[in-house]
């Protein structure tokens, strides 16, 4: 798959066509909604005193699957709503335009829409997905991203055609501007100055950097079964059920991924041990080798097309 990654870098946000490949989309969508009326059940089970029978799905202005949190769920007719993260249109694309070379997938979510419209814009104006206390300053992050490529990359994959994500071409670098502010605080849910909406065919892709600025525009009834998530060097799968349903390579794939992410956390924990402890002669060498590991990733960061 072609694309610049000058381009992606530069304005935070690249438009992929054909990620899914059209012979896979049927199957996928099958696989999808079949985790979709599993998910009902569990809503429905657990909705409220005051709730609809549906609970969250027919309340919920963007109802959203997370299957980590499926993992139960998924067998082998549903496998297929974990593979399409590794395939290389995703994870392979998703390495490139990172800078590293095996980028492990983290969440893997899917958005739907609501069953009535919801014109006041769902839950969320223009955002931008990162929270400060977990984080860095916004400057700070920007900075960061600037200087040594992006960390996480977040995808939206429609499985049916999709115009509801807008972004802010290089929002990602910088702070709100005067004229941005000034626009949101007027009106949070409606297009900013500049501002791009996404036309994604079913099986078109957009990856994105945080923090770029960006808008969930109207949701409404129209068929909406968006996949949604990202990829990192490291990721967070404690339990994978669905493991066994998986192709070899995925399965080995999953287990890199968490091997090196425990690896990489026993690191960091050792150091700020270290730090609390005063204990310098154990700190050195887990310092030089963060210090390593960083530059490294610098260095696979440099701008490519």
């Amino acid at each position: 798959m072609k694309f610049s990654r000058d381009q992606f870098l530069e304005e935070g946000y690249v438009i992929l066509r054909g990620v899914i490949p059209p012979r896979q989309l049927g199957g996928l969508r099958r696989a999808y909604e079949l985790l979709v009326e599993r998910q009902k059940e569990i809503w429905a089970r657990e909705r409220g005193p005051d709730d609809p029978p549906g609970g969250v799905w027919e309340t919920h202005a963007q109802p959203r699957l997370n299957l980590g949190l499926l993992a139960s769920q998924i067998d082998a007719q549903t496998i297929g709503a974990v593979e399409i993260w590794l395939h290389e249109n995703m994870q392979g694309v998703s390495s490139r335009l990172l800078g590293v070379e095996d980028a492990a997938v983290t969440e893997m979510m899917l958005m739907c829409n609501p069953v009535r419209d919801h014109e006041t814009g769902g839950h969320r104006g223009w955002h931008r997905d990162f929270y400060p206390p977990h984080t860095a300053p916004l400057r700070a992050y920007a900075d960061d991203n600037l200087e040594n490529g992006p960390r996480y990359v977040q995808w939206n994959l429609p499985l049916y055609d999709d115009n509801v994500l807008w972004v802010v071409p290089g929002s990602h670098a910088r702070l709100n501007t005067a004229e941005e502010n000034a626009a949101m605080t007027e009106d949070a849910r409606a297009p900013l100055p500049g501002a791009v909406q996404t036309h994604l065919a079913a099986g078109d892709g957009v990856a994105y950097i945080l923090p770029l600025l960006h808008w969930g525009s109207r949701y409404n009834a129209k068929m909406r079964r968006t996949i949604h998530g990202g990829f990192s060097e490291f990721t967070t799968h404690k339990e994978l059920p669905f493991l066994e349903h998986l192709s070899r390579a995925s399965q080995e794939s999953f287990r890199r991924w968490n091997g090196r992410s425990t690896q990489k956390f026993e690191q960091i924990e050792a150091a700020l041990r270290a730090v609390v402890d005063g204990d310098g002669t154990a700190y050195r060498p887990l310092w030089t080798g963060c210090i390593l590991d960083a530059a490294k990733t610098a260095a696979c960061s440099q701008p490519s097309s």
